[in-house]
């Protein structure tokens, strides 16, 4: 079959507050790995770009794929970036057996950037840094997770075969730490029109990141501008990075071409909705207009709504407007960062005839499906994702005044256009499986009921 799509989800497991030696998707790991055991003897090379890399089973097993003489090259972002916080104790999917001690994320990932950097051994496995930072506000506060966010957010593999290719895009990190959630992976082979930019992309990518084995921690990465790469998208993918020109920019009127062509129905989910009505906020920009407001892919979902076209929304995070129904005050949410732009969709999309809203604190999976296609996504529809600014230069933080920036606000995503009948159908049923959940609630219903009262 030419594509390939998998889920999985908390209730697949018997505590869903386990977190698992497996990673956070121990049933992904296993089809990640079945599908490169089923045509080893035909695979060249192994291009995987992590943003977490610190899964011992997964990092051990392409090391035995390596052994066999295939090449294998890992891009993921510097250690600095990995969450210090809450160590956990970690267990086995497999034995049940516990871990005698505590992990973060960071624990986990330093053993194997450790190991990288100082084996010799490795000869076919190369494991890359790429250490591009974007931020466009001198207001931002300090991350868990380093002091700035690193733009490599996306979950994808490219496989060479000697006869043909095979792509991989999960949402899910497969990082140990993370709990299972509502997670999917999408494999597509030998299919026309997605090779040629993917392939291009990872030689792009590996091209401007560093070997574990020449990288410093001293390293300067405040600077982080990159020669521009003239790039090809195809109807079937697209790719946004820092060294594409403009390539945020273009998704956002990209995505938007899609959903004004909508004709019965529009199905959005994702972590977080929040790309409605924003500014680019270029202060720190010399050359954008800093009043440019955006109307955003989710503007554009609602005039669809507002023409007729059926929507349905579900993401994880939710923000509760002001005087909501007592009801969705007493409901435990998690909160989106955008507050504001989140509320200001929603408010918007309440007053639809033809929109429900379903929130599930579980959502992790990045997918939007207009009529008959399948538009999977590595990235949220937040404002960040559709953001292209070349030039940002924040001299001093307000939170962190010793901290300076400056080079290109661009995160590095994918998506996948995907027509076939039989995909569409799988993620159909997927939203269907989030909707009947127990902890699923549908938001719109309780601000509905409230203003009848």
């Amino acid at each position: 079959m030419p594509f390939k799509s998998f889920f999985d989800e908390p209730e697949n497991y018997k505590n869903r507050f386990d977190f698992y030696e497996e990673g956070g998707s121990p049933l992904l790991l296993k089809k990640f790995k079945e599908t490169i055991e089923e045509q080893k003897n035909d695979i060249e090379e192994i291009n995987i770009s992590w943003y977490l890399y610190n899964n011992q089973h997964l990092h051990d097993y392409l090391k035995e794929v390596a052994a066999t003489g295939i090449t294998v090259n890992v891009i993921t972002i510097p250690l600095e970036g990995y969450d210090h916080s809450k160590p956990k104790i970690i267990k086995s999917i497999v034995t049940g057996k516990k871990s005698n001690k505590s992990y973060t994320k960071y624990n986990l990932a330093r053993i194997i950037y450790g190991e990288m950097y100082r084996s010799t051994l490795h000869q076919n496995f190369n494991l890359y840094i790429f250490p591009h930072l974007y931020v466009r506000s001198a207001r931002v506060k300090k991350f868990s997770r380093g002091s700035l966010p690193y733009s490599l957010h996306i979950k994808s593999a490219y496989i060479k075969k000697k006869n043909g290719y095979l792509i991989l895009l999960s949402s899910c990190n497969l990082a140990v730490r993370d709990l299972v959630k509502n997670e999917s992976m999408i494999i597509v082979e030998d299919e026309p029109n997605y090779e040629e930019c993917i392939k291009a992309f990872y030689e792009n990518l590996i091209r401007n990141s560093i070997n574990i084995k020449y990288y410093k921690s001293s390293l300067d990465t405040t600077c982080n501008t990159y020669e521009k790469l003239a790039f090809n998208f195809s109807d079937s993918i697209f790719i946004t990075a820092p060294f594409y020109d403009n390539s945020a920019n273009l998704l956002e009127k990209t995505i938007s071409q899609y959903i004004i062509s909508a004709k019965k129905r529009i199905i959005v989910c994702a972590q977080h909705l929040a790309a409605f009505n924003y500014g680019v906020n270029a202060k720190h920009h010399s050359t954008i207009n800093k009043s440019d407001t955006r109307k955003g892919m989710l503007g554009e979902i609602i005039t669809m709504a507002n023409k007729g076209v059926k929507v349905t929304c579900l993401s994880q995070t939710f923000s509760p407007l002001s005087k909501d129904e007592k009801q969705l005050h007493e409901t435990k949410y998690r909160t989106p960062v955008n507050t504001r732009n989140f509320q200001h969709f929603f408010s918007q999309i309440i007053k639809t005839e033809n929109a429900e809203y379903f929130v599930n604190e579980n959502i992790h999976s990045k997918f939007i499906i207009i009529d008959n296609t399948l538009i999977y996504c590595s990235y949220n529809f937040t404002p960040t994702q559709f953001i292209f600014l070349d030039n940002v230069n924040i001299t001093k933080f307000k939170n962190m005044p010793n901290l300076n920036y400056s080079g290109i606000h661009c995160e590095v995503g994918m998506h996948l256009v995907i027509k076939d009948q039989i995909t569409v159908k799988a993620f159909e049923n997927n939203v269907a499986n989030i909707k009947r959940k127990k902890e699923t609630i549908q938001a719109k219903n309780f601000v509905n009921i409230s203003s009848r009262q």
